[in-house]
């Protein structure tokens, strides 16, 4: 049986500079390298990119992520959704196939990040960044306006006229 502490979640290699360039100390975003990987792997997620790898960079420690019960909970979910018909990977010994494909989604969204910088639009890793959360509330705002109207709290402008 594999314990949590045994646990890495692999880097994938041929991102370790951007991964780099996304720290607080190079002028990202990000204070820690685990927090690159969880908005990446949201990232890929959202954007169904999910992109298998071999060579792996210094790994992280799983247990900066399951100390998070949101983070933990967002490992296994993609775990899950990625095994629907299969009941047994959230067991304690399928514990690594989770964080398989969370690095996997991990992967995809430093590919998409790398892509945006690659595309010339955004010079800096924290432009690149703040444009893709623009963007995601964007499209979050109107899928929950399609379905429940325009006027739900919290999105839009509010109207104090009526």
């Amino acid at each position: 049986m594999v314990h949590n502490s045994d646990v890495r979640v692999r880097r994938p290699a041929e991102h370790d500079e951007l991964i780099g360039r996304l720290l607080t100390k190079e002028g990202g975003p990000f204070p820690a390298y685990w927090h690159v990987l969880v908005f990446a792997a949201a990232l890929g997620w959202s954007r169904g990119r999910r992109e298998p790898f071999e060579k792996a960079g210094e790994p992280v420690r799983y247990g900066l992520f399951s100390n998070s019960p949101t983070v933990s909970a967002l490992v296994d979910s993609m775990g899950v959704l990625a095994h629907p018909n299969d009941a047994t990977i959230m067991g304690e010994g399928r514990l690594q196939e989770r964080v398989t494909v969370f690095e996997e989604y991990a992967n995809g969204g430093l590919s998409i990040i790398q892509g945006e910088l690659n595309s010339g639009a955004h010079v800096r890793p924290m432009d690149v960044i703040l444009n893709l959360c623009r963007r995601g509330m964007t499209h979050a705002e109107s899928r929950v306006q399609d379905i429940f109207g325009p006027r739900v709290v919290g999105f839009g402008t509010p109207d104090f006229d009526t």
